[in-house]
């Protein structure tokens, strides 16, 4: 997410009563009128209601979690909250990891991953193609493209935003968060929130050899 700094946008005044409170920290400032909830506009949230009633629905007639998740282009952790999860009051869409894994955790990872990418203006994967784990907590050492270029002077702005990863070809690349995976490595850190974009074929090699190691 591109962000701007505060001495460009804020009066002088306002800026120093805002670095009072959180100075050097990357903020995230809400719009003045009250946005619908996700998925209300586009009609998306209706149709993953439908969806998720459908696999419930074939769930309770005998379909099996793997068939489920095949048909639909999920995880079959996903899957599983689907048809065993309690009803979630999910929060306002927010870039952060907290609302990922509201999102997450009601089986709609897919909802947040979209309006995510769509806002940073990057093309979410064929869903045909690609399965879409939960969000997971992954090794930055298997991310083996190299990231974007940033700055020693900007601030540590990947704190509470989830990396977005494609694996085909039996390895991990960023699809979505470079600048923030750049910050991530400065700052050595070991691992991070990300949800994967899993190829078709090769979703058993990745669960065998990833999926189960993964920290959720």
């Amino acid at each position: 997410m591109k962000y701007e700094n505060a001495k460009d946008i804020l009066p002088a005044s306002l800026l120093e009563e805002v670095q009072k409170y959180a100075e050097g920290k990357a903020i995230y400032i809400p719009t003045r009128s009250k946005t619908k909830g996700w998925g209300e506009a586009s009609g998306y949230r209706e149709k993953l209601n439908k969806r998720n009633a459908a696999i419930s629905s074939r769930y309770a007639a005998g379909a099996g979690i793997m068939e489920l998740a095949e048909e639909f282009f999920l995880s079959p952790e996903s899957v599983k909250k689907i048809v065993y999860g309690k009803k979630i009051s999910l929060p306002e869409y927010s870039p952060s990891v907290y609302s990922a894994e509201q999102y997450s955790n009601g089986g709609l990872g897919e909802e947040w991953v979209r309006i995510y990418l769509q806002s940073v203006g990057v093309k979410k994967p064929e869903g045909s193609d690609y399965f879409l784990s939960e969000l997971v907590k992954i090794p930055l050492r298997l991310i083996e493209d190299d990231a974007s270029e940033v700055s020693e002077e900007e601030p540590d702005i990947y704190a509470d935003v989830p990396l977005v990863i494609v694996f085909e070809a039996h390895r991990f690349r960023s699809l979505c968060g470079g600048h923030y995976l750049t910050l991530l490595r400065r700052e050595k850190k070991n691992a991070y929130k990300a949800f994967v974009f899993v190829k078709n074929e090769e979703y058993g090699y990745y669960l065998n050899n990833f999926g189960k190691q993964f920290q959720r």
